[in-house]
């Protein structure tokens, strides 16, 4: 690939990313997203900008819905597409999930070097029969991750989730206590660097084009 044809690439990654994270619904802890009306009538709000891919995560280890332990080197070669949240929850959750599951259609016969993983951010007692339940919902390949509260609490911590208790639900669906979290989905490389990140409620299709964006300017830079 040409020196020109490299950049436009790594051009284009870089603005699908910024449109998939530059939304106001799931901003991270300490960021907020103002309108243009908002910056009218405040020409004062401090907006700031959201934390490159790269900051975000460290390798893990978590317990899957099978019960047992895995880390990141448990997906060698693999690419991760990771959604955090929580079993009981009925409204961003499955809308995350099925987007995740939709840019895996996307891609095709690509998709076979993605492992999709959703990682329970509950911090509550590990409910493996809950979780296994959960994710059969959504794509084939999908696999729940849970662990004990240091284990959860290092992962939201690296990833830099949000995830705050509400004192009550907001849906007749839900079931347990509701989870207030970060709605973005993140594209991590087999080396562990995170490369991007989505909101869910990216079309399929820009998802899916940036994730393959990321994974030929990966073999390009190899």
């Amino acid at each position: 690939m040409s020196a020109l044809t490299f950049s436009k690439t790594a051009a284009a990654v870089g603005m699908i990313g910024l449109l998939g994270v530059l939304t106001p619904a799931s901003a991270h802890e300490g960021h907020h997203h103002a309108n243009a009306g908002e910056m009218e009538a405040s020409p004062q709000v401090y907006v700031k900008a959201p934390p490159p891919p790269e900051t975000l995560g460290r390798p893990f280890e978590l317990m899957d819905h099978n019960g047992q332990t895995v880390t990141n080197a448990s997906y060698t070669g693999k690419w991760l597409l990771i959604f955090f949240g929580f079993a009981g929850c009925r409204e961003a959750c499955p809308t995350g999930l099925v987007s995740m599951q939709a840019a895996l259609d996307v891609l095709g016969e690509e998709a076979e070097r993605v492992q999709p993983l959703f990682v329970d951010v509950s911090m509550e007692e590990p409910d493996i029969t809950g979780l296994a339940q959960f994710v059969s919902n959504f794509h084939p390949r999908l696999v729940g991750l849970t662990g004990t509260r240091a284990q959860t609490f290092a992962t939201v911590r690296d990833f830099k989730i949000r995830r705050e208790y509400a004192m009550a639900s907001y849906s007749t669906k839900e079931t347990g206590p509701r989870i207030n979290h970060t709605t973005y989905l993140y594209l991590v490389d087999p080396s562990g660097v995170t490369r991007a990140y989505f909101d869910h409620t990216l079309e399929p299709e820009r998802m899916a084009l940036a994730m393959r964006l990321n994974m030929k300017r990966r073999r390009v830079s190899q």
